[in-house]
């Protein structure tokens, strides 16, 4: 038993393996990655723990043996298996595909744990060339005339550095480590709020204490943290902060180096692999003060984590949606509870679970109700647009504010939560529409490319609206474009506005980071009259200049199958709405709907959030939903129709007890994507541990059946229940 050990694979299997250990292997620890033989291949594993007696006591055969060991010492330490342990079990997944996926890729394959700094080569100013050492030597000069003629060069640019070190060896060139220029640093100014709710989270700044920051949109609760952060760095501790997506992590990196002079790092899936190994690494040792990083940040190695901050928390971004599914703001709570420091989760417009916490005494609440620039809240106004009718979406009353705004030289901010041109085409003749193919969804109508993209399995087709035969029944045929989307609204707006600057921002025009800071840059200059975009553009950005908001449509949520459409639809307002006038001035709102008497906006916009969550809460209560109530959600899909629905039914059958509900099974809200057909069940109970045991049950007694022509999934709290 001495001489073997338990290792886990990056493989979508519920267990471990035993492995005997060679002789010449001398000091293997636990949390080494190593190289074993799995089938008929070799596959990078990670040592967890001694053979379990049992398993030694009935294998029938010899083990097999670690073939080499990778590390010399542990790379996944003991708090860090712990909290991917615990969220295997919660979530229900493999632990080894937890793990590793918690790895930059190189180092999971098992690369080298080496941290790879940016150089500079320069030119040495004082060194006599030999004109004659660059004869037949042509690659050499071209490389040495670039350095020389642009006084350095970054190594990220070089595509040979077997000529950099010819170059620095004939000691024509030399090379220095790329140091990030730092600015100086502000200090931070809190107003009187803001300093009492300083206080009042260091009381408990060294013990796990969740405390959930609600603040107004623009209510200063970044320079909170930076303050908080400061604490924490200058007795050596390390930040953590989660942000729900990308684009939020460059603005938030610049406003805490605005304040801290320390190493600050970001960390999500747009940076480069070097840079996160780097950046893995450097957290690990110690070497950097602050993370500011998606979700997958919480899976980070830290030598000494003292606070962990979850910004937008209520954001849905925080759940990771396929394979692995995860909230990555609960998973933070638990590491948080593990290593007791406290969290701090901040929100507008917080979600429910957290509120009910606070509710039940779980979380401290701290409530900021000021703007930070002492401006007013936005005013709101409603248009119904059955009584102002919009043309191509926009009522009279929001073009002639565009047209007042514009005039006033301010900025504006049109809404619209779906991109594209429009969300469906008809034919007026004929009646075909763009229904897609493999799909029991419509196509979105792109008018920049002449295309019709299925947003659910991909497919795409070229199309000529110009044309009378573009529709399937070749037909002489008039084809119109019902709905808009963020194309059709920046089409509308150009030529109602005209001398205007308008910029659309979806993921159609914008797909990297690089494209986000350049339009940031531009919207915060002034460049920028009309900004037009999804929930891309509303997510904690802060246009000083903007001071009209106007939200397209809000209907389609209203009346969604899913639960907690009212909460998003809710959240999405305010976040939409606090984008106006955080500056110098006082925003406006205009919200375009056919429901303007609906009882819970109504709520929302009469007497603000707080009021609206808590009318809402009680309908959740009487629904035994959650919060008050804990989801698990089982999918599956087939090839063929009807043959998911009866494999549920038999689950439903086995496992349905009086303790737990049962709902289902039924299909999917969208029945068929890609060609296979799609139902669900979903189970319910008040109790927490009881509904993991049962889902554990369920997930295994699937895994037996071994049906290779149905697939399934398991999500414990969804978000989304389509």
């Amino acid at each position: 038993m001495k001489n073997q050990i338990r290792v886990i694979l990056n493989l979508p299997i519920y267990k471990s393996f035993n492995y005997s250990i060679p002789d010449h292997i001398k000091s293997l620890k636990l949390g080494m990655r190593v190289e074993v033989p799995f089938g008929n291949k070799k596959h990078i594993g990670i040592t967890t723990s001694n053979p379990i007696t049992k398993d030694l006591q009935i294998n029938k055969y010899k083990l097999k043996s670690i073939c080499r060991v990778i590390d010399e010492k542990s790379i996944i330490t003991d708090e860090i298996f712990k909290i991917c342990e615990w969220s295997a079990n919660y979530y229900q997944h493999p632990l080894g595909q937890v793990i590793f996926g918690s790895l930059p890729s190189k180092i999971k394959n098992g690369g080298a744990l080496e941290i790879k700094e940016e150089q500079l080569f320069s030119y040495k100013v004082n060194k006599e060339i030999d004109d004659s050492y660059f004869k037949n030597k042509p690659a050499q000069y071209k490389l040495f005339k670039m350095i020389k003629d642009s006084g350095t060069i970054n190594s990220d640019i070089l595509k040979s550095y077997k000529l950099i070190k010819t170059l620095i060896s004939n000691n024509l060139i030399e090379k220095s480590i790329l140091k990030e220029k730092r600015p100086d640093t502000k200090k931070i100014q809190l107003s009187e709020e803001q300093s009492k709710a300083y206080k009042s989270i260091c009381k408990k700044i060294s013990v796990f204490q969740p405390t959930l920051i609600e603040g107004v949109t623009g209510s200063g609760k970044t320079e909170l943290y930076i303050k908080i952060a400061k604490n924490i760095i200058n007795k050596n501790g390390q930040v953590l902060i989660l942000v729900p997506e990308i684009n939020l992590t460059p603005q938030t990196i610049n406003r805490f180096k605005t304040y801290l002079n320390c190493n600050i790092s970001s960390y999500h899936s747009a940076l480069s692999e070097k840079i996160k190994i780097n950046t893995w690494i450097k957290s690990r040792n110690g070497q950097i003060d602050v993370i500011i990083g998606t979700r997958s940040s919480i899976y980070l190695p830290f030598s000494n984590l003292k606070l962990i901050i979850v910004d937008e928390e209520h954001d849905v971004s925080l759940k990771q949606s396929e394979i692995f599914r995860y909230h990555a703001r609960d998973v933070a709570t638990i590491r948080a509870k593990n290593l007791n420091i406290p969290i701090l989760i901040g929100s507008a417009t917080p979600s429910f679970e957290s509120l009910y916490n606070c509710k039940k005494n779980k979380y401290d609440h701290i409530v900021l109700k000021s703007r930070f620039f002492k401006t007013k809240l936005p005013s709101v106004t409603i248009i119904d647009v059955n009584k102002d009718t919009p043309h191509e979406g926009f009522s009279s009353e929001l073009i002639r504010s565009i047209k007042e705004t514009l005039k006033n030289k301010k900025q504006i901010l049109l809404f619209l939560n779906r991109r594209g041109f429009s969300h469906t085409l008809l034919c007026k003749i004929c009646g075909w529409t763009s229904k897609c193919y493999n799909c029991d969804a419509f196509m979105t109508y792109h008018e920049y490319d002449s295309k019709l993209y299925c947003h659910h399995c991909g497919y795409q087709k070229k199309i000529d609206l110009n044309n009378i035969c573009s529709c399937d029944n070749k037909k002489e045929c008039q084809i119109i474009p019902l709905g808009s989307g963020t194309e059709r609204v920046e089409s509308t707006a150009k030529s109602l506005f005209p001398n205007a600057n308008i910029m659309r921002i979806d993921s159609d025009t914008i797909n990297n980071i690089d494209k986000l800071n350049n339009f940031l840059n531009e919207a915060r200059e002034g460049k920028i009259d009309i900004l037009i975009g999804t929930q891309m553009l509303v997510k904690g950005h802060d246009f000083p200049n903007l001071t009209l908001v106007g939200v397209m449509d809000i209907d389609a949520g209203l009346y969604s199958l899913d639960f907690r459409s009212i909460e998003k639809i809710a959240q999405m307002l305010v976040q939409v709405s606090g984008r106006s006038g955080r500056h110098d001035a006082q925003g406006r709102v205009i919200i375009q709907t056919r429901k303007p008497k609906h009882p819970l906006m109504s709520e929302l916009l009469e007497h603000g959030y707080n009021s609206f969550s808590c009318k809402a809460l009680e309908e959740r209560n009487l629904a035994s939903l959650p919060p008050y109530s804990y989801l698990a959600l089982f999918r599956v899909s087939s090839k063929y129709k009807g043959e998911g629905l009866a494999f549920l039914s038999k689950i439903k059958n086995i496992f349905d007890q009086k303790n737990i509900k049962i709902l289902g099974p039924s299909q999917s809200p969208i029945h068929k994507k890609n060609n296979r057909y799609f139902y669900q069940l979903l189970l319910n109970s008040n109790n927490r541990k009881f509904l993991l045991q049962k889902s554990t049950e369920i997930r295994e007694y699937i895994m037996k059946q071994k049906k290779s022509s149905i697939r399934w999934s398991i999500d414990i709290d969804p978000i989304d229940l389509y």
